[in-house]
């Protein structure tokens, strides 16, 4: 038969019991090891423990259980007519809500606050939260140990501030609603209990975003008007860290992490200034502007950003970077919800790229020394062409009228002179808005300068040409809106493009107004360029000049071992670079000055890099070792690795070859041609033969300089049969030792770029060096084939990493067309092609070339 006791046997090892009663609020836990117990047995006796109603336990006695290879614990009696016990939680923690409320009242006595704690329940236990009310402090103490939902303890809130006035609140654990607390008044109070013999330790916690808790013990705190203070909370008041009306504090924004590098941003000018907003936080500002994320439209809206990040400007547009976040406040009653982007870090965008987002829109994508310089002048500038020009000749309230009229004394002062001018030097004269004008507001501008049309009154239209001195494409449609008749053809036109502008030349020649064709004094030119420099340009500027100063030593290195012409470029090089640097205290303060600067030096930078050539690789030492490496095999020769590792020549021979693979990209050929007549020389001091890998190398490198030699000759020898107006007694080519200094590639390189950009503008079709010689109008000499290389490379110095070469459109000869832009390729920085793909890849190159540039002006 089964015994019916049994069933009644306590297995649970309970560790917390109450003394005193079955609803006494005294809490006690029992050792687990022997000894510990027997102490406390002696201090407590065996008969006066209870599972205590407080507890949730059934107010029946409970027993010490004393084990030796066991933990010890409570147990209830084996009582055949005892209830079923449902206590749930029977660990040290079980009790944690008597032992706050014991240690927290004697802690509140010793601040001179006569409180009682008061259990409340949230269905959880009986001790989901104790309540401590300071009457004179008007202060409600809550520890809520077991977090209610959120709404639930929203309403309690609203109802205790109400009714109690301040509310002190410390959370049981970092949750959802600590997390709340922390963002309305910048921290949150945790509390927590730790064993420590028969008794639980309480510790206060101070929560902060992004921080680690410091925990602190309860005497270690103070209870004061203003609440409960921790001494990290003392600290945290100390730097304004935090606020101190509690609930009552609208939440700092909470945030919603957004992909990474998928985000652009534009600042809106037209914006009106931000007042307060909850979203404005001490470390940051917001900056109104546009946002587009992936795949979605522009929406306005603020970003914010740290104070330690320079202020975006109207100019560009940037990527966001670092933690990219969503913030968003809680609902303001009357106003809703507001949001905002919050950043760490900005990437401006290049030309091309803030194309593609919509957020910018120039006729092309612009080199940075290009950028517009600012938004608002090109906006006014812009704005009012979209309307039809005025009927008078005079309409000076209008902008149309003030930019024709800013024009028309520009051009007076070009017809006075007898000279032409293009739309670029225009653009320097006038401001930047002349280069944003596409091609029908150009016409519109035109045709408002010589309204309204005079029978046999010359014409200032005709003055402005194409960069090739040519009339510009459109100008027969400008003399068909001024009622003039247009000629017959494009052959017609420019005869009588011809006679109009010596008609001009002659009408204006006697004046002598005061729109010279010189620049225009400081005072006329746009506002912009009296502004001071903005930070971004300062903190490149200091950047730059950095660069060049590291720059400027590393050619002093590389002078100091180098001969002949190169030697020479470096030395002006240096010069040039020096000087650059003793302007930067001029410019220094003056933003359009600076930004000058900034782009010169750009061109300074790229003129030395050339010079100093490619740092070293390691491919060649990787070939150069596996070519050696079978050396060794052959060994049953006595002396053969001892004595080629000591033999200087071999050493010399074999840095000579290391420095024909890494420079002959951009050195000419004559260089080339001695370092193998010293790789010669060398060899023939040698005390063996030359290894069977480095002889392999010579040949090859002298088979490669005869073919660049033959295909130069060929060069010249095509040039001198296009050019033979050039006279019978001259050479097919220029002599070796006739060389251009650097000073004349500079000079020719802007020309031989415009040429490059008209004729990308128009078909795109590559031309020889004799036809480019002929669209330059004599101002292009007979060039050696290197120099042709460094004049092609110089003009293609301002051309972004990521656009093709204006050079891709000239060819070398018939026999050999892509080898000038293979060795331009080299010279400009870019990599390698392949020359089986070298064709293809030049098609491709030029196709991008007209795509890019066929809306630029």
């Amino acid at each position: 038969m089964e015994d019916p006791t049994l069933g009644q046997i306590d297995t649970r090892l309970i560790q917390t019991a109450v003394i005193g009663g079955r609803d006494s609020d005294q809490p006690v836990i029992l050792p687990e090891q022997p000894h510990n117990l027997d102490e406390f047995i002696r201090q407590f006796g065996r008969d006066d423990f209870w599972c205590g109603t407080l507890l949730g336990g059934c107010g029946e006695p409970l027993r010490p259980k004393r084990y030796v290879t066991r933990v010890c614990h409570f147990a209830h009696e084996a009582d055949p007519g005892r209830g079923e016990c449902h206590r749930t939680t029977n660990s040290a923690d079980g009790a944690d809500h008597l032992f706050v409320k014991a240690h927290v009242t004697r802690w509140l006595a010793g601040q001179g606050h006569a409180a009682q704690g008061e259990l409340r329940s949230f269905g959880h236990c009986h001790g989901d939260a104790v309540d401590f009310r300071l009457r004179h402090a008007k202060t409600h103490l809550r520890f809520e140990l077991h977090p209610e939902d959120y709404r639930s303890w929203r309403r309690a809130a609203d109802s205790l501030g109400a009714r109690e006035g301040r509310i002190e609140w410390v959370f049981g654990r970092d949750d959802a609603l600590a997390r709340d607390m922390a963002a309305r008044r910048g921290y949150a109070l945790l509390v927590r209990c730790e064993t420590e013999g028969n008794d639980r330790r309480v510790f206060i916690g101070t929560l902060t975003d992004g921080k680690k808790t410091p925990w602190a013990p309860l005497e270690d705190c103070r209870m004061t008007e203003s609440g409960l203070v921790t001494p990290a909370l003392e600290e945290l008041r100390a730097e304004g860290a935090v606020r101190d009306d509690g609930i009552g504090c609208e939440p700092f924004p909470g945030s919603v992490a957004l992909p990474r590098g998928q985000v652009v941003f534009a600042v809106d000018t037209e914006a009106a200034p931000l007042a307060s907003s909850p979203l404005d936080v001490p470390g940051r500002r917001l900056i109104p502007g546009f946002v587009k994320p992936a795949g979605s439209r522009i929406v306005r809206a603020c970003l914010s950003l740290p104070d330690t990040v320079p202020a975006p400007t109207d100019q560009y547009v940037y990527q966001l970077a670092g933690s990219v976040r969503l913030l968003v406040t809680d609902v303001v009653e009357g106003n809703g919800s507001s949001w905002a982007v919050r950043a760490d870090a900005l990437v401006r965008l290049n030309g091309l790229e803030a194309e593609r987002t919509g957020l910018w829109r120039p006729s092309v994508a612009l080199d940075e020394k290009y950028v517009p310089a600012a938004r608002a002048s090109s906006t006014c500038e812009r704005a009012p062409l979209t309307e039809p020009a005025a009927s008078g000749p005079k309409t000076p309230e209008t902008a149309p009228g003030k930019a024709a009229d800013e024009l028309r004394k520009v051009l007076e002062g070009v017809a006075a002179k007898g000279a032409t001018i293009t739309w670029g030097e225009l653009t320097e004269r006038l401001g930047r808005w002349v280069h944003d004008l596409p091609n029908p507001k150009r016409q519109e501008l035109l045709v408002e300068v010589d309204r309204p049309r005079v029978p046999d009154h010359p014409l200032l239209s005709v003055l402005v040409v194409t960069h090739l001195g040519r009339p510009l494409p459109y100008l027969g449609q400008v003399l068909s809106r001024l009622g003039a008749a247009e000629p017959a053809s494009e052959f017609a036109l420019q005869q009588w493009a011809a006679a109009e502008t010596k008609k001009t030349h002659g009408a204006y020649g006697h004046r002598r107004t005061r729109a010279s064709a010189a620049p225009p004094s400081a005072a006329k030119r746009p506002a912009t360029g009296e502004r001071a420099p903005i930070g971004s340009d300062l903190k490149q500027a200091h950047r730059r000049r950095a660069e060049m100063r590291e720059k400027l030593e590393e050619a002093a290195r590389t002078r100091a071992r180098t001969k002949g012409a190169r030697a020479q470029r470096l030395s002006q090089a240096i010069r040039q670079g020096e000087e650059h640097l003793r302007r930067y205290e001029e410019v220094r303060s003056r933003g359009r000055a600076l930004r000058d600067w900034l782009g010169e030096g750009d061109r300074l930078l790229g003129l030395l890099i050339g010079l100093i050539g490619r740092p070293i690789t390691v491919t060649p030492a990787r070939a150069e070792r596996r070519a050696v490496a079978p050396e060794p095999k052959p060994a049953k020769a006595p002396e053969p690795k001892p004595v080629e590792k000591k033999d200087p020549n071999l050493r010399k021979v074999r840095r000579l070859l290391g420095e024909l693979d890494r420079t002959h990209g951009h050195r000419p050929t004559q260089d080339l041609l001695r370092l193998l007549d010293e790789i010669g020389k060398h060899r023939d001091q040698l005390a063996r033969p030359l290894p069977a890998a480095e002889t392999k190398h010579v040949e090859r490198w002298r088979s490669r300089l005869e073919d660049r030699r033959s295909a130069e000759r060929s060069a010249q020898a095509a040039a001198a049969s296009r050019n033979a107006s050039a006279g019978t007694g001259r050479t097919a080519g220029p002599p070796r030792d006739d060389r251009l200094p650097t000073e004349g590639i500079d000079k020719l390189a802007p020309t031989v770029r415009d040429i490059l950009k008209e004729l990308a503008r128009a078909d795109g079709t590559p031309l020889s060096w004799g036809d480019l010689r002929l669209r330059a109008g004599g101002q292009l000499p007979f060039l050696h084939p290197d120099d042709q290389v460094a004049l092609l490379v110089a003009a293609d110095r301002g051309t972004p990493g990521n656009e093709p070469l204006l050079s891709t459109l000239v060819d070398h000869s018939v026999a050999a067309p892509h080898r000038l832009y293979h060795l331009v390729r080299l010279g400009c920085g870019r990599e390698p092609v392949p020359d089986a793909e070298l064709e293809t890849h030049r098609a491709m190159e030029a196709l991008r070339l007209r795509q890019i540039w066929r809306y630029r002006r």
